[in-house]
Formats: C-alpha cells, sequence, structure tokens
C-alpha cells in the first residue's frame, strides 16, 4: 500500500510531538526528583536509624504530592510509544485518545499546568500528537473503503521455462 502525504504528515507530527514531549518530561521530572529527594530524606533517614518501619514510612508519605511526577512519568511512556509506533496503524488509533486523556488529565488534576500560559503550551505536543494520529488513521478508513469496492487483478501468466529455451 502507498503511503499517503496526509500519512506521511501525520507520521511527522507525531514524531515531533513525542520527541518534544519527551524531552519536557524529561527535564521537569528531573528537576522534580529533586524536589522530591529533599522531602523524603527527612523520613527515610527515620527509617535507616530504626525509629519508624518500613509501612510507617509508606504512612507518611505524602502521596498527593507524586501526582505531578506520576503524571510526567506517564507522558515519558506515551511519548515513547508514540515514539517507536508511529508508523502502525493500530497504535495511531490509540495514540489519539491517550493524548486527549494526558491533555485533560493536566489541565485539570495536576498544578503543573494550572499556572499560566506558559505551562499550558505545554500541551502543543499532545495535541500534535493527536492530530498526527488521527491523520494517520483517517487515510487508512478511505483505502480500506476503495480496496473493498474494487476486486484485486489476477498477476499476470508467464510461461514456464526455467532454463531460457524458448527465448526469442
Amino acid at each position: 500500500m502507498a503511503v499517503t502525504p496526509l500519512e506521511t504528515t501525520g507520521r511527522r507530527m507525531v514524531f515531533w510531538g513525542a520527541l518534544l514531549l519527551m524531552g519536557w518530561a524529561v527535564y521537569e521530572l528531573s528537576i522534580r526528583v529533586e524536589e522530591m529527594v529533599t522531602w523524603l530524606s527527612p523520613v527515610f533517614s527515620l527509617v535507616k536509624d530504626g525509629k519508624i518501619t518500613l509501612l510507617d514510612y509508606f504512612g507518611r508519605v505524602q502521596w498527593h504530592r507524586l501526582v505531578t511526577h506520576l503524571f510526567l512519568a506517564a507522558c515519558i511512556l506515551f511519548s515513547l510509544f508514540a515514539l517507536l509506533l508511529r508508523n502502525r496503524l493500530i497504535p495511531a488509533i490509540l495514540m489519539v485518545p491517550l493524548a486527549i486523556l494526558l491533555a485533560l488529565v493536566s489541565l485539570g488534576s495536576t498544578p503543573l499546568m494550572s499556572a499560566s500560559l506558559w505551562q499550558k503550551l505545554k500541551l502543543v505536543p499532545l495535541a500534535l500528537i493527536a492530530v498526527g494520529g488521527a491523520l494517520i488513521f483517517i487515510p487508512a478508513i478511505g483505502r480500506r473503503k476503495q480496496t473493498a469496492d474494487i476486486p484485486p487483478a489476477p498477476p499476470p501468466q508467464q510461461p514456464y521455462d526455467p532454463f531460457h529455451i524458448n527465448r526469442q
């Protein structure tokens, strides 16, 4: 099957969107891991000294502070998924709702995206992945409708002549 220019554009959009999303998420996560270590180290030192148990440690961790870290890790995994499987049809179908879901999560539940317009511009990679996935998927639907209507042409017949005896 020939790749249409629309599919090529969609693949490029997914590639650049995934690359931008991965770069942004890795950068943000690297900054936030340092912050996380800062507020987890006192609790970890209590466990190391034997003053509390490991179960108490997990009870004292403020899990709501890790939502942003989990979101950034999900963005990294999603961008890796989009980057590696951008040339296939089924993953392109999955990319669109996953990108929309990540955008909704980032706008609604994480404090990361509620700060300013600059923070909301970070949704551009997710939009590129969603639109690019749709551009990969849409021409495939049209191609399937066209191929269902037209029966395939039979292959051309060639006489069997393995030793080239009947050459002219």
